[in-house]
């Protein structure tokens, strides 16, 4: 029931989003699918805020970042190894990864690399200035500063995707190996991941397991996992999927107009939701199908596997 509840509000949004999509004047669509740039600027700060705050609340914060550190990078890289080594690629192959993209692809050098190059530096440093906000709130104004929910803001951008999803023909290609490939991929990797995790960190491997499952849903491995093994492990669990959400952050806007599947694999459950206005603006339109069956199979698994793992 938990993951239904957590699940019915995004749906419901991006329904919202698609029925809206079909009615409403295409000029007045356009319109509104602008605005998806500037809220995801928006929540990318807010990301980094919610960053800020596990950091400042988090006990013996050194060696968990650490650890958390080491579980975040294996279990995201070894994923994306095995989609690039599968070769799977969506219709976008061809380099044109979105609108921008069409215009620097085929020319090398520095006009090639500078796009994604600069959307990284943008969507980092906004990350960077949420959690400096957070440390000054908290230090200075003895949090009186009022923020906007990072919740709020993301469901109205998953409201922009499905009007601009609305104009995305669907087809079996959503269903297709190529695309059912990549959460497969992605759990196989995240558990590889967390074997080379336990080795390098000494956690035990039931443990590691656990940790890895949240596939970057850490409002979700962050309560389950400290509910069982207590708050330093569940500050861990969070870390651990809160930086492989920021790592997917940094793929999408780096590689996502090339590989969309391995930019997608990155962002793991988080492809359904926070990340998938990212996907919207760093990759092609035609692998949005791909991060919403993804993270759909991903975020109805994460649950399962922790709990397996935790029992």
């Amino acid at each position: 029931m938990g993951v239904f509840y957590a699940l019915l509000p995004i749906v419901l949004a991006l329904a919202g989003g698609f029925v809206a999509g079909k009615i409403i004047p295409a000029r007045f669509g356009g319109a509104l699918i602008r605005l998806i740039l500037p809220l995801v600027w928006l929540l990318l700060f807010l990301i980094g805020v919610e960053f800020g705050e596990v950091i400042l609340s988090a006990q013996s914060v050194g060696q968990v970042v650490k650890t958390a550190a080491v579980f975040a990078l294996l279990t995201t890289l070894v994923p994306c190894g095995l989609i690039f080594a599968a070769g799977i690629r969506s219709s976008s192959h061809n380099g044109n990864g979105n609108g921008n993209a069409g215009k620097t692809a085929g020319k090398p050098g520095f006009r090639t690399v500078w796009p994604p190059l600069k959307e990284c530096c943008i969507a980092l440093s906004m990350v960077a200035l949420g959690s400096a906000l957070f440390f000054i709130n908290e230090t200075y104004l003895a949090g009186a500063l009022w923020l906007p929910s990072s919740s709020a803001i993301l469901l109205a951008l998953i409201v922009l995707v499905g009007i601009d999803l609305a104009t995305v023909k669907l087809n079996a290609r959503w269903f297709s190996w190529a695309v059912l490939s990549v959460p497969v991929l992605v759990v196989i990797g995240s558990f590889v991941g967390a074997v080379a995790s336990s080795w390098a960190t000494g956690e035990s491997l039931k443990v590691a397991l656990a940790l890895s499952s949240g596939f970057g849903w850490f409002t979700l491995s962050s309560v389950m996992v400290g509910q069982h093994l207590g708050q330093t492990y569940g500050t861990m669990a969070l870390m651990v999927d809160l930086f492989r959400e920021l790592i997917a952050i940094v793929a999408l806007y780096a590689i996502g107009r090339y590989h969309p599947a391995i930019g997608i694999g990155s962002a793991g459950a988080t492809a359904l939701d926070s990340t998938l206005p990212i996907v919207k603006q760093a990759c092609h339109p035609d692998a949005i199908p791909l991060a919403l069956v993804s993270g759909f199979i991903l975020t109805v698994l994460a649950p399962v596997f922790i709990a397996l793992f935790l029992s």
